[in-house]
């Protein structure tokens, strides 16, 4: 019987403890899609925002002076970043969906079974002392 564990006054099989951490493995996934869509959608504002400050400029001034704003060196660097954030963005979200492996969800099933079961003899040996008490 290698493979049963013991929390309290239950038995587990291997299988039952990862299945357990499975089900309550903390739902952290979020965190890291939510940064993804914000770097995404912060690359995608960048190239809005050079567009329309070069659409105003080309309104309000001429075409010839909004070429000296796409000529610009810096907008090499503007254009880098919001690929570079995209990319960041993408990956973050791709990594969102990778499942935790066998292993880590038996350390986390085993981590909350052995807690419920000390809340289980706190709770059962401070009923007793009240009891005692009556």
């Amino acid at each position: 019987m290698a493979n049963t564990y013991q929390y309290g006054d239950k038995e587990y099989t291997r299988q039952q403890v990862i299945d357990y951490g499975r089900e309550n493995y903390p739902k952290l996934y979020w965190i890291k899609r939510g940064i993804g869509i914000g770097a995404i959608a912060s690359a995608a504002l960048i190239p809005i925002m050079v567009f329309a400050f070069g659409a105003v400029i080309e309104k309000q001034v001429g075409h010839e002076y909004t070429q000296f704003l796409y000529q610009d060196p810096r907008m090499i660097i503007y254009i880098a970043a919001s690929v570079i954030t995209a990319v960041i963005g993408i990956g973050l979200i791709i990594s969102s969906f990778a499942k935790p492996t066998d292993e880590q969800c038996f350390i986390h099933g085993e981590k909350c079974l052995k807690q419920i079961a000390q809340d289980r003899a706190y709770f059962r040996s401070d009923k007793e002392e009240q009891e005692k008490d009556i």
